[in-house]
């Protein structure tokens, strides 16, 4: 029972979202170092599953396996430190989130895996803006985007590589031949739950341009600027979704916005 009140906690916040920026805050240090205690606690019956196990392996593995069995009281400390320091520090959790039914409930629960390689799908508003743009520099043509037909959404496509620890997530941008894109630098994720259990996070991100005389920027372009996103999990944590916005020429009336759409790439 201890060990599921860690992990559920108390009653829900009556706000609308609950604000974590990393994994830590869903599942506390002290839920690990619970659960090493309970598997500690459970090592005699483990020992025997062990030495049952090391019958017919290679002879380092029986003599490790043995000395680890017949040593328990001593290399209790380094069993239960060494379980949270695998879980926690090493990318142990990863393996938990894998596990037939606890890994499913995990994931729902407190929050998915993101690891991997993502396709991303950008359509900014773009075109509205030099619309509107060309109608102020025109004496004849005039554009409302209120009342008049709005053009296409602008569309751009990258890979992202999410790199998602127990104490912090990183969403890169790869650059590629088709953008002036240099690199992306992430500031901050942040985890949300509605209590209806919908999953999204919010993401701050800032972007760096290539300045070679090859792809000169546009003048309307910035060499570095902020950008964020609110993004929605599906329910399988293969897609995220949602808007995007930028300060890129704010100063100027000329910051994008639009939406977004990341869907993870099988391997």
């Amino acid at each position: 029972m201890a060990l599921l009140a860690h992990i559920l906690g108390g009653r829900r916040s009556t706000l609308q979202y609950q604000r974590q920026n990393v994994m830590a805050k869903y599942v506390s240090l002290s839920f690990w170092i619970t659960l090493a205690v309970y598997a500690a606690q459970a090592f005699p019956g483990l020992s025997a599953w062990l030495q049952a196990w090391a019958q017919g392996k290679p002879q380092w593995i029986a003599v490790t396996v043995g000395w680890v069995t017949s040593n328990a009281g001593s290399s209790l400390p380094v069993i239960v430190w060494g379980a949270v320091a695998a879980v926690v520090v090493l990318p142990g959790w990863r393996l938990v989130w894998k596990l037939p039914l606890l890994g499913s409930w995990l994931s729902h629960r407190v929050f998915p895996d993101l690891n991997g390689e993502w396709t991303v799908s950008i359509q900014s508003n773009w075109p509205i803006i030099e619309r509107l743009k060309s109608a102020a520099a025109s004496k004849d043509a005039t554009f409302d985007p209120l009342k008049d037909a709005l053009p296409s959404l602008l569309e751009a496509n990258f890979e992202v590589r999410i790199r998602q620890t127990w104490f912090r997530t990183d969403v890169e941008f790869l650059p590629n031949d088709k953008t002036p894109l240099l690199k992306s630098h992430t500031v901050s994720v942040e985890f949300l739950k509605s209590e209806n259990g919908s999953r999204s996070l919010a993401w701050v991100y800032e972007q760096s341009n290539k300045q070679g005389n090859e792809l000169p920027l546009a003048v309307t372009d910035r060499d570095r600027f902020f950008g964020a996103a609110m993004l929605t999990v599906s329910d399988d944590a293969s897609k995220l979704s949602g808007q995007y916005w930028q300060n890129r020429s704010w100063n100027q009336g000329l910051n994008a916005a639009g939406t977004i759409a990341l869907k993870r790439n099988r391997t």
